[in-house]
Parts: C-alpha cells; sequence; structure tokens
C-alpha cells in the first residue's frame, strides 16, 4: 500500500465538489471512457476515440495518447509519461490536461 501524500491529499480538500469528482474520476479510471464503458458491456469498441490506438482508458489519455502528447509537454516538460510520473501531478493540472480533448469527460 503506498503511503498518503499530505499535498495532494490539501488540493484535493481544497476543490470544489465537480472538479473533486472530474479528479477522482481520471485517477481512478472510473469515467466514461470507452475501455471503462466496454468492461460495463455499455459499448463495443475499446480504442481511443482521439488516436484510434489501444483501449482508451485513463492511464492512455494521460500518459500515452499521441493526440494529447503536445498538450502533455506544455504541461509538464514531456510528450509521454508513465504512472509514477502522475504521482506528483496536480490533480488540477490533470484536469486541465483533458479539458477541451472532445470527449466529452468535463461535462
Amino acid at each position: 500500500m503506498k503511503l498518503p501524500k499530505p499535498a495532494r491529499t490539501k488540493e484535493l480538500l481544497a476543490m470544489g465538489k465537480e472538479k473533486l469528482r472530474r479528479g477522482i474520476d481520471l485517477l481512478t479510471g472510473h469515467m466514461p471512457l470507452r475501455a471503462y464503458l466496454f468492461n460495463l458491456g455499455l459499448t463495443e469498441q475499446k480504442e481511443y476515440r482521439l488516436c484510434g490506438e489501444e483501449g482508451e482508458d485513463n492511464l492512455h489519455l494521460l500518459c500515452r495518447c499521441p493526440a494529447l502528447a503536445c498538450k502533455r509537454y506544455k504541461s509538464w516538460g514531456h510528450m509521454f509519461m508513465t504512472p509514477m510520473d502522475l504521482e506528483n501531478a496536480k490533480v488540477s493540472s490533470l484536469i486541465n490536461l483533458i479539458n477541451n480533448t472532445r470527449l466529452g469527460l468535463t461535462e
């Protein structure tokens, strides 16, 4: 089990209800992405809508999607990231990354 991160806890507790929900959705992957919906039997496709690669899940969205490489570079200075890199990222910056992706995830 990983140790709690006081800085992340403080950031989450300071967020409003909707922003907090979006942040938790992103961190856990329990959001309307195709891989999650496929596992629930609610869609037949798992491929990512922006790039057509692999399963559309939160880690692909935040770390590996080539369609978001420039946005990641502008936010964190890296085009591609690993899940370990996300541990130190601010949740608000993760939310900002997915804004305006045409996926309808921040409505």
